[in-house]
């Protein structure tokens, strides 16, 4: 139909055509007398030679402009879409548009003139001579509904095929590539649906290459500044168009300091991990919702449920776009899960209030063996039978520029790590020296709008850590944190973030051993520079005092300038 239209659009001859094939439908107007389908304009019923050499030279096409107001008439007679209406001046380019519709619109209405006038023309056949049936019983019908007339629609006049014809012909650059551009458009989507691999899934990409350096820390400290990388592929497939299958490809060769160089889990980068680029499924999930306010996460690996709900510090949670440690993306309370496999639900109990309810297997490491699985059938381990995460959280939203939760999780850990989300000393992630954990985790949050660009979030929470063996023993462990987001700090899009708290802590053990004795400050800053939709540079710094919570440790800084591509 394209095709067709912009040979109609670029060729007067084959408009006359249409008047042709029209025939005795077009109401000819006499010279004598205004005929009642055609147009009025304010200067005169047929264009100037002046006039028309005036449209043909003009920049711009003003609303007194005879151009202007013949195609203004001619839209508000033939109902013809996108045509000037607001006395707005127009470039020829935008005007050519305006008419490339109203040409195609009359076109329409000559076709179906002339299907209908050929329709009256056949001839019914005699009707047969049927011997009428006995006289039935007079039956009274019930009155039919009677449904209204169908809009009549204006026949095209001769005038009115002229003026359209003078239009075409003053205008016939501007239409030529107004149909140049609805060639390639065509083209470009024949290509697209030719090249497309699913007609279900979406392809989401992110790329980071990171400069990371230390300074500081222990004298046996490595200085050395490394080049690293992540990139992930996120398949996202719906079958239904409200459920959601994530399939996650991810390739990583971002070595931490935090082993020999820094000697604490406390310098970890929240993007950091490596398995030297080799390509893996790191996250397989499938969404769906149980009903209009509910939805449920499976997940058989990559767990996390700070992907999963809502961690009340949004402008810092992005590990490629957001703080740049691990500590400063959100509470570690979301980190108990540590990617392994789990399921949870997600409702709004009202506007202002929801719950989240969750069950996870984390993947743990274990003697003489790579890691504690879900799918491990030894025993000890798999779906029930080994370490464990449950994990719930009530939000209330009293506002929309103000955000609080309550989180409590209960963890049992068959080898007592991860109890602190690999953040914080190596004390608060392994309090009783490997024995089976169990640990009731609370935790207190917030986010707060103070203005369109500035938001306020922080979080204090608490683990009762308690020793699952022979003797038992108890601990405890606390971590706090305050972050601030200035948006559109500088330019449209980028972000200068701030972090002030302190990791997770032993503040306390009933084995009189493994106590942090000191504190530890942790202080972030990071400014995410927007350079367009797909690319953003982020330079981040973080100063770390007393690590390990130990004053004998001198001041650690961390630094990075993170680049991240997203396609």
């Amino acid at each position: 139909m394209t095709k067709l239209l912009s040979k109609n659009l670029l060729s007067p001859l084959l408009i006359a055509i249409a008047v042709w094939v029209a025939g005795g439908t077009l109401a000819i107007a006499n010279e004598s007398k205004t005929a009642p389908n055609s147009l009025t304009v304010s200067k005169s019923t047929e264009a100037s030679a002046e006039e028309i050499e005036n449209t043909t030279q003009a920049n711009e096409i003003k609303s007194g402009d005879w151009a202007y107001q013949t195609l203004q008439a001619l839209g508000n007679k033939y109902s013809c879409g996108n045509t000037p209406t607001d006395g707005k001046t127009l470039s020829r380019e935008e005007f050519a548009t305006s008419l490339n519709g109203c040409v195609q619109s009359i076109e329409q209405l000559v076709a179906r003139r002339k299907v209908r006038k050929l329709k009256k023309r056949r001839s019914n056949p005699a009707p047969a001579v049927v011997t009428p049936p006995p006289v039935a019983p007079e039956v009274i019908p019930e009155p039919t509904p009677v449904a209204p007339p169908a809009p009549v629609e204006p026949e095209v006049s001769q005038q009115d095929l002229d003026r359209l014809k003078q239009l075409v012909q003053s205008f016939s650059t501007e239409l030529q590539a107004v149909d140049s551009r609805v060639r390639e458009l065509d083209a470009k989507v024949t290509k697209v649906k030719d090249q497309s691999f699913s007609t279900t899934t979406k392809l989401v990409g992110e790329a980071i290459f990171a400069i990371n350096g230390l300074a500081g820390g222990p004298s046996t400290a490595s200085r050395n500044t490394i080049f690293a990388d992540r990139v992930r592929l996120n398949f996202r497939s719906s079958f239904t168009g409200k459920d959601l299958l994530l399939v996650r490809l991810q390739s990583r060769n971002t070595n931490s300091f935090a082993g020999t160089p820094s000697g604490t889990n406390m310098t970890r980068f929240g993007f950091e991990g490596s398995e030297e680029n080799a390509t893996y499924v790191s996250r397989l999930q499938y969404q769906l919702p149980l009903s209009a306010t509910s939805k449920v996460f499976i997940e058989t690996v990559g767990n996390e449920f700070n992907d999963n709900y809502y961690n009340f510090n949004p402008e810092h949670q992005a590990a490629a776009t957001g703080a740049i440690t691990r500590f400063g993306r959100f509470n570690p309370v979301y980190r108990l899960s540590n990617e392994g496999a789990g399921i949870g639900v997600d409702t709004k109990l009202s506007p202002n209030l929801g719950l989240v309810l969750s069950y996870a297997v984390p993947k743990l490491p274990i003697a003489g063996v790579t890691t504690e699985t879900v799918n491990n059938p030894n025993s000890g381990s798999g779906l029930f039978n080994g370490s464990n995460v449950i994990f719930s959280q009530l939000t209330l939203k009293p506002s929309d520029d103000v955000n609080f939760g309550l989180i409590y999780a209960r963890t049992y850990t068959t080898n007592g790590t991860v109890l602190s989300g690999n953040t914080g000393s190596a004390f608060a992630n392994n309090p009783f020296n490997g024995a089976p954990t169990s640990g009731n985790h609370y935790s207190v949050l917030g986010s707060v709008n103070l203005s369109k660009n500035l938001v306020l979030s922080a979080w204090g929470g608490l683990t009762q850590a308690n020793r699952e063996a022979a003797g038992g023993g108890s601990a405890d462990i606390w971590n706090y944190a305050a972050t601030l987001a200035v948006k559109d700090f500088g330019s449209q899009g980028s972000t200068l973030g701030f972090v002030v708290g302190m990791q997770p802590k032993v503040t306390s053990n009933s084995t009189g051993t493994r106590v942090d004795r000191d504190t530890s400050l942790h202080l972030e800053t990071f400014y995410k520079y927007k350079v367009s939709d797909n690319l953003y540079i982020t330079p981040g710094l973080l100063l770390l005092t007393n690590p390990e919570h130990n004053a004998s440790n001198a001041t650690e800084y961390l630094g990075t300038v993170r680049t991240t591509f997203v396609f």
